[in-house]
């Protein structure tokens, strides 16, 4: 396999934990940052300064999408416009969490934190603690 290649990535067909009690968010989040080789604090960090660590709304339970651009949805705000054919060509469905942290590990390792270069001033902040 190659670097920055994850078997571990949910496909679309699986939810792996999806609607899961016994396993958090944010262990969730370190759990697949840990297997890509991500920082798990930076990837808690981003995923709670782009969506409050919420894939689904807890009221409505619909999909969380971004104030300034609808286009932009689940924890990591990942942008439809952009990573929607690409994150299917893949297998990640980033409308799940599971697929949405995965495709965001992808991410991660293939360019960094440049997709997240907006949220920086919050996840940047060493007082930050998620």
């Amino acid at each position: 396999m190659a670097k920055g290649e994850f078997s571990f990535a949910p496909k679309e067909s699986e939810n792996i934990l999806e609607g899961s009690e016994s396993s958090s968010i944010s262990e969730r989040i370190t759990t697949q940052a840990r297997k890509a080789g991500i920082s798990p604090a930076l990837a808690r960090k981003i995923a709670f300064c782009e969506s409050s660590l919420k894939q689904f709304d807890p009221k409505s339970g619909k999909l969380i999408r971004g104030i300034h651009n609808p286009s932009d949805t689940g924890l990591f705000q990942i942008n439809e416009k952009y990573h929607l054919a690409r994150s299917r060509e893949l297998g990640y469905d980033i409308y799940t969490t599971d697929g949405n942290i995965a495709y965001a590990m992808y991410l991660l390792s293939k360019a960094g934190t440049e997709h997240w270069r907006w949220s920086k001033p919050c996840w940047s902040n060493p007082k930050l603690k998620v």
